[in-house]
C-alpha cells in the first residue's frame, strides 16, 4: 500500500490543485468510457452526441470530486462546487472526444487522467485562487 501511496505523491504531487481535481474527474469518465466504448458503433458520432455523453459523465464525475476533495479531503463542499463543475464538464467532454478518436477502452482511464491534468493546469492559469485561500499555499 504505502508503494502506491508513495507512486501517487511522485505522479501527483507537484500539480495544483484544479489538476488534482481535473485528474479525478478524468478518471471517472474515462473509466465509463472504457466500460462502454465497445458497444458505441464504429464510424463517426456527431458533436451533439459527445457533448450529450459528456455532460451526463461530467455529473458524475463532479459528484466523485464533491465526495472526494469536499468531503473526504474536507475542502468544504460549499468551496469547491462551482470550480469544480466546471473543471468536471470540461474535463468530461474532452474526454468523451478524445476517448471516441482513439477507441481504446483499455487506455481510456489513463486518457481522461491526462486530460483531466491538461485541463486542471489551464484552468489553474486562468484563475488564480483568491488570496489566503488553501489553493495558494497560505
Amino acid at each position: 500500500m504505502q508503494a502506491l501511496v508513495l507512486l501517487g505523491q511522485w505522479l501527483f504531487g507537484r500539480l495544483p490543485f484544479c489538476s488534482i481535481v481535473g485528474a479525478i474527474a478524468g478518471a471517472v469518465v474515462g473509466a465509463f468510457m472504457g466500460l462502454i466504448l465497445p458497444a458505441i458503433p464504429p464510424g463517426p458520432v456527431s458533436f451533439a452526441h459527445t457533448v450529450e455523453a459528456g455532460l451526463m459523465l461530467a455529473v458524475a464525475s463532479w459528484f466523485a470530486v464533491l465526495l472526494i476533495v469536499g468531503v473526504w479531503a474536507r475542502y468544504g463542499v460549499a468551496q469547491i462546487w462551482a470550480p469544480a463543475a466546471v473543471n468536471a464538464v470540461l474535463t468530461a467532454i474532452l474526454t468523451v472526444w478524445v476517448n471516441e478518436l482513439i477507441r481504446l477502452p483499455w487506455l481510456a482511464t489513463i486518457l481522461g487522467i491526462l486530460v483531466g491534468v491538461l485541463v486542471g493546469l489551464i484552468l489553474c492559469r486562468l484563475c488564480p485562487p483568491p488570496k489566503g485561500s488553501l489553493a495558494d499555499g497560505r
